[in-house]
C-alpha cells in the first residue's frame, strides 16, 4: 500500500474514508500529513502540500508527483475541498495535517439526489432536479424545449419541460438546479369592465392554439388578442390575452331611450359605417342609429367600437309664456317625431355624433295645441264696468185743480237715467289661425246702435200747433205686458187732455208715442269686449292671432 498521496511531501495518516454517493458516485477523505511541519504551512511552500480544486485523485502534483498503483484511483475522482492544520483528527496533535476531499465529477451531469417533486401550480407537476459535473462541463439544455419524461413508481411517465435553471459554479465542479414543469394552464383570469369579457391565461409548454382548445367552455366567442412571454413563480410562461368578439353595453339613461355600446374583434380589417345608418334586422343593434365609432386596424387584431342610440324623445322642456299658454322645446334623437301644437321654431344639433332635432312648439296648460276652436286656453273672472241704458216711457198722470175748478189728463216723455256699475264677467283668451270675430256671448256683442226717441203732436190752445221729436241717447223704451208705448186722442173738456205741458184745443186731435233702443240687456249674455293680435308665426310663416274676449251675463239693474 502507498504511503503517500500524490506527492512525497504527504504521507498518508491511516486509511482513507470513502462514501458512497447516488447514481454511482462516490465521495473520499485522505488525511495526510506534511514532512516539514514547521515550514509547510508557508504561502512559499503552498505549492509542495496543496493540490488544485478540480485536480484528479490520481494527477501527480507538480512537485515530487507520485501517481497512484494500479487500481487504487477511482474513476473521475476529483478535488472538492482542502482543509489544513495543527488539530486532533488529522494525526498525531503537533503535526501539521492536510486533510484531502474529493468527488466523483465527470463530464456530464449525474443527478446529486433523487427529485423533488410538487403540485403547488395548478396541479401541474413540478420537478426539482440538481446535477453535478466537473469544472467547465457545457449546459446545452433549453428553456421551454427541454423535457424529461418523468416517472414515479410505476405510473405512465409524465413528460415536464424546462421552466427554469440555476448554475453554481466552483473551481471543483458545475452544479445545476433545474426545474421541469408538465405543460398546462398555469393561472386563469376573467375581467369584467362594462361589460367586456376578457380572459388572461398564464400556461407553460402550450400555444394559443391548444390553450383555446383546452379552455374551449371559456373562450367561446372569444379572440386572441394578445401574446407575451411572462414570468410565473421564476417560471418562464406565456399569457395569452383573450377578448370576447362582440361585447355589448346596455341602457338607459338618455330619457328612457335604449343605447348600445359595441366593441367588435376581427382578425380582418373593419370597413367605417355612416354616421346616422340604421342597424340591420337580426342584429343586436336592429331599429337603432349609429352615433359614433372608432376603428382600430392597426393590430392583427382589429377592432371596432361604436354607439347605437334608440331614436326617440332626448328631453321636452316646458315654460309658461303667459296664463295657460307654454312654449315646449322637444329634443328628438336621430328622427323627428311628432309634437302637438304649431312649430314656431326647429333646430338641428348633435348628441354624441347623431343628429338631434329640437322643436319648438305652442302648447295649452293640458299639453293640448294651442289652437283650439272649442273652449279658451285661459279663463278667469274679472269686474267690468257696464253701463245700463236709461228707460224712457210716457207717463199718464190727472192733475186736479182746487175745488176742482180745472182737471186735466196729462201725459209726456218720463225717463231713468242710465247708470254705470260693475259687474261680474270672464275674459276669455285663445288662438286662432283666422284673425276673424267669433263672439261666444248669447246675444252677441254688446253695442247698441240706436237709442229711444219719441214724438209728441197736437193742437194747442188758442188754435197753436205743435210737434215735438225727441232723441234719448243712452236710453231704451219700457217694454213688457201691460206697458203702453203711443197715446193718441181728441181733445176733451173738463177733463182737458195735456200733452208735453201742452193743453189740448178741443175737439182736435193729438198723440205721443216711444220707440226703440236696445233690449233690456239683464239676463242676456253678451261679448262685452272683443280684441285681437297677432301671436305668433309657425316655421312656415303662417300668422297665429291671439283673440281676447269678455263675456257677461247682465244682472238685473
Amino acid at each position: 500500500m502507498s504511503i503517500s498521496h500524490r506527492t512525497n511531501r504527504l504521507k498518508l495518516i491511516g486509511s482513507p474514508s470513502v462514501e458512497k454517493l447516488q447514481n454511482g458516485r462516490y465521495k473520499l477523505v485522505v488525511t495526510c500529513s506534511t514532512m516539514n511541519s514547521r515550514e509547510d504551512w508557508y504561502s512559499a511552500n503552498k505549492a509542495r502540500i496543496f493540490p488544485d480544486f478540480g485536480s484528479l485523485q490520481s494527477a501527480e502534483m507538480s512537485i515530487d508527483g507520485l501517481s497512484p498503483r494500479t487500481g487504487e484511483a477511482y474513476a473521475d475522482m476529483r478535488l472538492t475541498q482542502v482543509e489544513s492544520g495543527n488539530r486532533s483528527g488529522m494525526g498525531q496533535v503537533g503535526d501539521y495535517n492536510v486533510s484531502l476531499t474529493y468527488e466523483t465529477l465527470g463530464s456530464s451531469f449525474i443527478q446529486v439526489k433523487d427529485d423533488n417533486t410538487d403540485y403547488e401550480l395548478n396541479g401541474l407537476r413540478r420537478v426539482k432536479r440538481t446535477s453535478i459535473a466537473e469544472a467547465g462541463t457545457d449546459y446545452a439544455k433549453t428553456v421551454g424545449t427541454s423535457f424529461i419524461d418523468h416517472q414515479i413508481d410505476a405510473e405512465t411517465a409524465v413528460r415536464c419541460f424546462l421552466s427554469s435553471y440555476g448554475i453554481d459554479d466552483t473551481d471543483s465542479f458545475r452544479q445545476v438546479q433545474e426545474v421541469y414543469v408538465e405543460a398546462g394552464i398555469l393561472s386563469l383570469q376573467q375581467e369584467f369592465n362594462d361589460g367586456l369579457k376578457k380572459v388572461s391565461v398564464q400556461a407553460f409548454g402550450m400555444t394559443a392554439t391548444a390553450v383555446s382548445s383546452e379552455l374551449s367552455e371559456v373562450t367561446t366567442n372569444h379572440q386572441l388578442i394578445s401574446q407575451v412571454e411572462s414570468d410565473y413563480k421564476g417560471i418562464k410562461t406565456s399569457t395569452f390575452q383573450y377578448q370576447i368578439d362582440e361585447s355589448i353595453t346596455e341602457d338607459y339613461e338618455l330619457n328612457g331611450l335604449k343605447s348600445l355600446s359595441i366593441t367588435e374583434l376581427s382578425s380582418t380589417n373593419f370597413t367605417a359605417r355612416d354616421i346616422g345608418v340604421v342597424g340591420f334586422s337580426a342584429t343586436p343593434q336592429a331599429g337603432l342609429y349609429l352615433g359614433a365609432q372608432d376603428i382600430d386596424n392597426g393590430g392583427a387584431i382589429k377592432v371596432r367600437e361604436s354607439v347605437w342610440f334608440e331614436a326617440g324623445t332626448l328631453n321636452v322642456q316646458r315654460v309658461s309664456e303667459s296664463d295657460g299658454v307654454y312654449r315646449v322645446t322637444t329634443t328628438f334623437l336621430g328622427v323627428e317625431g311628432t309634437v302637438v301644437g304649431p312649430i314656431i321654431a326647429k333646430t338641428e344639433g348633435d348628441f354624441e355624433g347623431l343628429k338631434t332635432i329640437t322643436v319648438v312648439s305652442m302648447q295649452d296648460a293640458s299639453g293640448a295645441s294651442l289652437i283650439t276652436l272649442d273652449s279658451p286656453v285661459a279663463s278667469h273672472s274679472i269686474l267690468n264696468e257696464f253701463t245700463y241704458p236709461g228707460v224712457v216711457s210716457i207717463s199718464n198722470i190727472t192733475l186736479d185743480g182746487t175745488n176742482n175748478t180745472y182737471k186735466f189728463f196729462a201725459k209726456d216723455f218720463s225717463l231713468d237715467p242710465p247708470t254705470v256699475s260693475r259687474i261680474p264677467a270672464t275674459i276669455k283668451v285663445s288662438f286662432r289661425t283666422s284673425s276673424s270675430i267669433s263672439y261666444s256671448g248669447t246675444n252677441g256683442l254688446w253695442n247698441p246702435t240706436t237709442w229711444a226717441k219719441g214724438t209728441s203732436l197736437g193742437i194747442g190752445w188758442n188754435y197753436a200747433p205743435f210737434s215735438i221729436s225727441r232723441g234719448f241717447r243712452g236710453y231704451r223704451i219700457q217694454q213688457g205686458a201691460g206697458v203702453i208705448t203711443a197715446y193718441s186722442g181728441v181733445g176733451t173738456q173738463n177733463p182737458y187732455d195735456m200733452i208735453s205741458g201742452k193743453r189740448i184745443f178741443v175737439n182736435t186731435n193729438w198723440a205721443i208715442s216711444v220707440s226703440g233702443g236696445p233690449p233690456n240687456p239683464a239676463g242676456l249674455t253678451y261679448t262685452l269686449d272683443y280684441s285681437v293680435s297677432l301671436a305668433f308665426e309657425d316655421t312656415s310663416g303662417a300668422p297665429y292671432y291671439k283673440h281676447t274676449e269678455i263675456v257677461a251675463t247682465i244682472p238685473p239693474r
